[in-house]
């Protein structure tokens, strides 16, 4: 393929804040967003890296840092039309606080009643905009694995999703499903590397399927 494609990668999780210093948030450590980032560049593709707050940030990228929900669907919404392939493997909070307390909340009582308000879905907003683009998000279920994840793959109008369970949080190594509208390709307990490679390898095969479905219709 003659042109350089850009990959759109979004990664790590995000903290939604109750107060200064509390906030709601999860346990991704963002080392798969770090090793799809880091095949693709390998690969010599452009990378632009949105990423909610990690340890470590993949080099030679358009890295983009945020903080919230919020933050990474405005990013997202400015990137996405600069991109071919858009991978959505950060751990999005579902929910954020309706109302930031100013000022750090005091203990009183045995309890205290915390309003939420749900989040964005960042990868439909993705899918549901995309035109020729590739879009590919990532399911993690406790149960019901595949089910759900083809649901998601079907109302979040993917092309790609990789359904992987509570074992992937903070490992090296996971098992995952590939899972496209016609297939499933399982990767059982490889690391994270290699996953990432056949993700991204997917993910162009998919798009160059797209591009000559257009070219020859």
């Amino acid at each position: 393929m003659s042109k350089k494609l850009t990959f759109l990668i979004l990664s790590g999780p995000t903290k939604e804040y109750i107060d200064p210093v509390r906030y709601i948030s999860n346990e991704s450590s963002g080392k798969m967003g770090l090793a799809l980032a880091g095949y693709a560049v390998k690969k010599g593709y452009k990378v632009i890296f949105i990423s909610g707050g990690v340890k470590k940030y993949p080099k030679r990228v358009e890295l983009v840092k945020v903080t919230t929900a919020l933050e990474m669907l405005k990013a997202s919404k400015f990137n996405l039309q600069r991109a071919d392939i858009i991978i959505s493997v950060a751990a999005v909070a579902d929910y954020r606080p309706a109302k930031f307390q100013k000022h750090k909340i005091k203990k009183s009582g045995n309890s205290i009643l915390l309003k939420l308000k749900k989040n964005p879905d960042i990868v439909k907003y993705c899918g549901e905009n995309k035109s020729d683009q590739v879009v590919v998000g990532f399911a993690l279920e406790t149960q019901n694995l595949l089910t759900n994840a083809k649901l998601k793959l079907k109302s979040k109008k993917l092309d790609l999703i990789v359904a992987n369970g509570r074992d992937s949080f903070g490992y090296d190594k996971t098992t995952v499903h590939l899972m496209s509208s016609d297939s499933i390709i399982k990767i059982e307990n490889r690391s994270k590397k290699f996953i990432a490679g056949k993700i991204i390898d997917e993910t162009v095969r998919i798009f160059e399927n797209i591009k000559s479905f257009k070219k020859n219709a």
